[in-house]
């Protein structure tokens, strides 16, 4: 799991392995990141379960306020605090993610663009 808290670890991740991000959402929150730091983004790789997401959140993948599907990336944005701090979580559609939040997302994501 990928962690990015910085727009420097952003570019970063970016640069380094660009074929197994979601390069488009990171490169906006990039661009939000600079200004202030409004959440954290966790990108799920294989292997990554939904247990170890809820240790290292601490907080289970509950009450989003949104889910989105774009690019075969799910993106749930969840703010956790009254200034709209938030954790953002993105998880690649496909079998080799964890099948509990792939259900979760599959069935409440809407499908962007």
């Amino acid at each position: 799991m990928l962690i990015l808290t910085t727009t420097a670890a952003i570019n970063d991740a970016i640069a380094r392995y660009p074929a197994h991000l979601p390069t488009e959402a990171l490169q906006r929150y990039a661009a939000l990141l600079e200004t202030e730091p409004i959440a954290w983004l966790f990108i799920l790789q294989q292997g990554d379960t939904a247990d170890a997401l809820q240790r290292l959140r601490g907080k289970p993948f509950a009450t989003w306020e949104f889910i989105d599907r774009t690019d075969g990336w799910f993106e749930a944005v969840f703010v956790i605090s009254d200034d709209g701090f938030g954790h953002v979580v993105l998880l690649r559609d496909q079998p080799d993610s964890d099948p509990q939040l792939l259900e979760t997302c599959r069935t409440f994501a809407t499908i962007g663009e």
